[in-house]
């Protein structure tokens, strides 16, 4: 499995989609979160489920909160979590940032088993909102051979080690107009980091 990758070409759906039950993607969702309880860089971590926020227009319910402190101050981040099989639109993450902004958090992040729309993803960039695509950890096997190997199976991914389920985080690159898409799971809570505290 590879870490950050730049690329000038905006794909969010690199891999295919992952074909995971609503009930494994909540718990996915919650268990990259739960995953940054081992980073020395957060402390006081709160992930909570379903959790209501007063804002200054209204109350919202997000699908995850995640508090934590950092350098003495206090930080909130949002999260929505979209079980779709359609791309996501431009529109999704327009009202999470009226959300974020309502709310007063440091962040938002939109965690989705469907790609984004290029509109949705240009949206994000300028916002500095967290775009993550699910897929599954044997989608992103990787072999050094003539050939491309074909995809393992479920089980003897299991076998290699993989995680069943992993994201793709997308923020801007290093180059203009390029993209980063970082893989973000509970192995690599480094990266988890990134997404929470850029």
């Amino acid at each position: 499995m590879s870490g950050p990758d730049d690329v000038v070409a905006r794909p969010t759906a690199v891999y295919p989609p992952a074909e995971l039950t609503p009930a494994e993607f909540e718990e996915f969702v919650t268990s990259l979160f739960d995953a940054l309880e081992l980073s020395e860089a957060v402390g006081s971590l709160r992930v909570q489920t379903h959790e209501v926020v007063r804002g200054t227009d209204g109350t919202y319910n997000f699908d995850a909160t995640v508090r934590y402190e950092l350098g003495g101050m206090d930080f909130l981040v949002v999260v929505e979590a979209k079980h779709h099989k359609n791309p996501i639109k431009r529109e999704l993450v327009q009202v999470l940032h009226q959300k974020l902004q309502s709310v007063g958090a440091h962040k938002a992040v939109l965690i989705s088993t469907a790609p984004f729309q290029q509109g949705a993803l240009d949206f994000a960039l300028v916002h500095g909102i967290a775009l993550v695509t699910v897929t599954e950890g044997r989608f992103t096997f990787e072999a050094r051979t003539s050939a491309p190997p074909p995809t393992p199976s479920r089980a003897l991914a299991s076998g290699l080690d993989l995680p069943s389920f992993v994201g793709y985080a997308y923020s801007r690159g290093d180059r203009s107009g390029s993209v980063r898409s970082t893989i973000v799971s509970t192995e690599y809570p480094k990266y988890l980091e990134e997404l929470l505290l850029s």
